[in-house]
């Protein structure tokens, strides 16, 4: 099963990595937060900070692969859940106010062209990913004025620098037991006994000759007496 915790920790590492080898500094570059805490006080741990925001989850409806069956043993299936694929949506913000405001424009920069030159993750490309997730696929998305305010007031500011992707697809697949089926071991005529073959009409006369009882041979009749020739006379 995907874990969405663990996907995007990964891909923040990956990040901050790429980000701290081209400016180098001890603290991190990104951090997977929000921007500010229940009561709308802004969060210390991400000032200074591209913050990586999770902004939706949405389910994927243009993929199915879905068979309810998978087997069990040589001749049973199991009957399993559908897979279940989700897309998450991320909202990368400079959190860089006054004399360090350029600064955050520069991450920007140097975060979209690392997803230009990574677009996709594998298991191999990214160890750690889960092995399920054959490809982690990054989409840079356009947004209207009206949306990426309502995204603004989501993440609780009123405007920072920022970019959004779709990232798919994560899936979810669950291993549990709904029921158990046998297998399909043949097909048959409607009608026909289980384990034989229908017969031909020859053959079932041939058959019924052979299962018939012999017929006893007809009584010997009881054959006249010829009389007994005389001497002296023509046969």
């Amino acid at each position: 099963m995907s874990d969405i915790q663990q996907t995007l920790e990964l891909v923040r590492q990956r990040l901050n990595e790429a980000l701290r080898n081209a400016l180098p500094r001890a603290e991190d570059w990104v951090v997977l937060s929000n921007l500010v805490d229940p009561e709308g006080r802004p969060y210390e741990g991400a000032k200074d900070k591209l913050v990586m925001f999770l902004a939706n989850i949405q389910h994927e409806t243009m993929i199915s692969t879905y068979t309810r069956t998978q087997p069990a043993s040589d001749d049973r299936y199991a009957a399993v859940a559908p897979p279940l694929y989700i897309d998450v949506y991320l909202l990368f913000l400079a959190n860089f106010y006054d004399r360090n405001y350029a600064e955050g424009l520069g991450l920007i920069s140097r975060t979209i062209a690392f997803f230009q030159q990574n677009p996709w993750f594998t298991p191999d490309s990214l160890p750690g990913l889960a092995p399920e997730i054959t490809k982690l696929q990054f989409e840079f998305n356009n947004l209207e004025m009206t949306e990426l305010n309502y995204l603004m007031g989501l993440a609780g500011v009123k405007y920072l620098p920022s970019v959004y992707y779709k990232v798919r697809l994560l899936p979810f697949a669950s291993d549990a037991l709904l029921a158990e089926v046998p297998g399909v071991s043949g097909l048959r005529t409607p009608g026909e006994p289980d384990g034989t073959t229908a017969a031909s009409p020859r053959q079932r006369s041939l058959a019924d000759s052979a299962a018939a009882p012999a017929t006893p041979p007809e009584a010997a009749r009881p054959t006249a007496a010829r009389p007994a020739r005389r001497p002296g006379l023509p046969r």
